[in-house]
């Protein structure tokens, strides 16, 4: 038995792959009656959906076979995914890369297969819309044309479903920042605009009204920075649309930032430490990772003073798990929970500085288009360390 190689583009492949709503999902009429199609079509006991995963083939839709996935050693579409068109083999036992394999000898006992590769319009090709018989056969024409126009119409529905999934995102991070621009954008306009009327009535005097907009000169800070998020959000969206997948050195975008977060950190007597080996390579979006990195940093500098702050890495397969870890004034379990909502009542800052929430709640966004998860372990006074896997 020969097992397929790896595919080049297998980071991008895995990751559009686990974004198609597809994989680990409940059976669904519409792939089932591509299956049951594309049986009666080609004359074959057994098609499949199947899409290759990490270490594993699952079967989204399947006619003819009781299991829901076998290992993507023994896969025959493993071997399809690297073609450009259909993969057809039309006796499993004269095939040096098959006549061994367990699929071949034992139960389903494979003789015939052939299988479309499933391919999104980023070339991504996320399994095969596959027949299979128990004796050996050969496709005609008209056969491999119908498989091609089904295996065409499970990718439609994956894109029509990526796309969705973003609008949804969009939708929602859209209302959550309409509500705190709503609230953190006027309070401190309303301020200013108070203590100017108060200061031309001759309520106030020069240096009282010196002192009142002293105070809310740090609402005016958290408001830029907002701002400012939301600006480079909507820019990345406009500009970009999907995300662009990408291999990068992570080490050089962290000094990146610590470059540009030099002067906020240095003011506060925190030490940024980048312990991110200088080797160190990550398959994602560059510009999304760094707005993420970016906001987790400064939000740990707002809340550390004559501290470290902190980034680790460390890389298994596929998976690269990110630390940002400072030594400031934590938070408590309830708050933790809530953290990437948007709460407007988040924790004050060591100089007082208050965050609306807005920049976690868009890195959170982001890290979950990278298909990845983020997490947070705080204690009140030992600091707090954010997780991020993807």
């Amino acid at each position: 038995m020969i097992s397929a190689p790896i595919p080049e583009n297998e980071g991008t492949r895995i990751s559009t792959l686990h974004n198609s709503c597809l994989l680990d999902t409940p059976q669904e009429a519409e792939f089932d009656e591509i299956v049951k199609l594309a049986s009666l079509l080609c004359n074959t006991p057994i098609s499949l959906i199947s899409l290759v995963d990490t270490d594993r083939q699952w079967f989204k839709a399947r006619i003819g076979l009781d299991v829901n996935e076998t290992h993507r050693d023994v896969s025959f579409c493993s071997h399809a995914i690297l073609q450009d068109q259909l993969f057809e083999v039309r006796d499993a036992i004269l095939d040096d890369r098959f006549n061994d394999n367990p699929l071949v000898t034992t139960d389903p006992s494979i003789r015939f297969y052939a299988g479309m590769p499933l391919v999104t319009s980023n070339g991504s090709r996320l399994g095969t819309l596959c027949v299979i018989d128990r004796t050996p056969g050969e496709l005609s024409e008209k056969q491999r044309f119908g498989l091609k126009v089904l295996a065409n119409n499970v990718i439609k529905i994956a894109e029509l479903r990526i796309k969705n999934k973003e609008l949804y995102y969009l939708t929602e991070t859209q209302k959550r920042i309409i509500s705190i621009l709503a609230h953190d954008v006027r309070n401190p306009l309303a301020s200013i605009k108070n203590i100017m009327e108060l200061k031309q009535s001759d309520i106030l005097d020069a240096q009282e009204a010196a002192e009142m907009m002293k105070m809310v000169a740090g609402q005016l800070n958290n408001t830029i920075e907002m701002v400012e998020n939301v600006v480079n959000w909507g820019k990345m969206h406009l500009k970009f649309g999907q995300l662009q997948l990408t291999d990068f050195n992570l080490h050089a975008v962290v000094e990146g930032i610590f470059g540009s977060e030099g002067l906020s950190s240095k003011a506060k007597g925190n030490k940024l430490v980048n312990n991110v080996p200088d080797a160190t390579i990550v398959h994602a979006d560059e510009r999304a990772l760094e707005f993420v990195l970016r906001n987790l940093i400064s939000n740990s500098n707002k809340f550390t003073e004559n501290g470290h702050i902190i980034i680790d890495v460390t890389q298994t397969g596929l998976k690269t798990t990110l630390w940002v870890k400072d030594t400031g004034v934590g938070m408590p379990p309830e708050k933790a929970r809530t953290l990437f909502e948007g709460d407007a009542t988040s924790t004050l800052g060591t100089n007082k500085e208050k965050g609306s929430g807005l920049g976690l709640m868009l890195v959170k966004e982001f890290i979950e288009r990278l298909n990845g998860t983020i997490n947070v372990e705080s204690e009140i006074n030992k600091g707090s360390t954010f997780t991020i896997e993807i």
